[in-house]
């Protein structure tokens, strides 16, 4: 029982997709850890929709819950500056970064930030409005609503020029100050009908 509550969400989620933990039970640890029904509903989602191949990180006990959320602040203030080499930074080297848009997850420096790159081409002005933020050992648990216009190509999405807002949850797990892994939870049946594409 004690192995449990020191899961993170991505390792439940894991174990979801494996049939080892119920849906039901997976709900109920996310209500008690904080999440909101919006953010239980787009984590649900997005683990019901494929499954990732993941690669475990190290556990690890962050010291202050307050730092993790002070790199979260400045993490995001980097991404909406658009200042990659500051966002590569905060990244552990083999960092690993789980996106529902993708069935495989990005490992590393290059692919993490060609991801990023290929993300503020697409929707430059991507707005994200932080709804709640959790802290939970060494996993930050942050959920968002992110609005924008999809002016760029994507891989995988063409540009559509139309606009969205979407809830969803990304879990930030962190080793020494460094991310090393990141998973973004939304439901992309939603993403395309709000892009009309479905």
């Amino acid at each position: 029982m004690q192995k449990q509550e020191e899961y993170t969400i991505p390792e439940m989620v894991d174990e979801v997709r494996a049939g080892k933990m119920q849906r039901r039970q997976f709900i109920k640890r996310l209500t008690l850890m904080g999440v909101s029904a919006t953010g239980v509903g787009a984590i649900v989602a997005a683990a019901a929709s494929r499954q990732f191949a993941t690669k475990s990180v190290p556990q690890a006990n962050l010291q202050d819950a307050v730092d993790h959320m002070q790199r979260h602040d400045q993490h995001l203030a980097n991404q909406s500056q658009g200042n990659l080499d500051q966002l590569q930074n905060d990244y552990a080297e083999n960092a690993v970064v789980e996106d529902s848009l993708y069935s495989h997850p990005f490992v590393g420096h290059a692919a993490i930030m060609a991801r990023k790159s290929a993300g503020m081409a697409a929707i430059p002005g991507l707005k994200i409005s932080v709804t709640n933020r959790i802290v939970h050992g060494n996993q930050l648990t942050v959920e968002w609503v992110a609005s924008g216009s999809h002016t760029g190509d994507y891989p995988g999405l063409s540009a559509t020029g139309h606009s969205f807002s979407i809830p969803g949850v990304t879990v930030v797990v962190r080793h020494h100050g460094k991310i090393v892994r990141e998973s973004l939870y939304y439901d992309m049946a939603e993403v395309r009908r709000q892009l009309r594409l479905s």
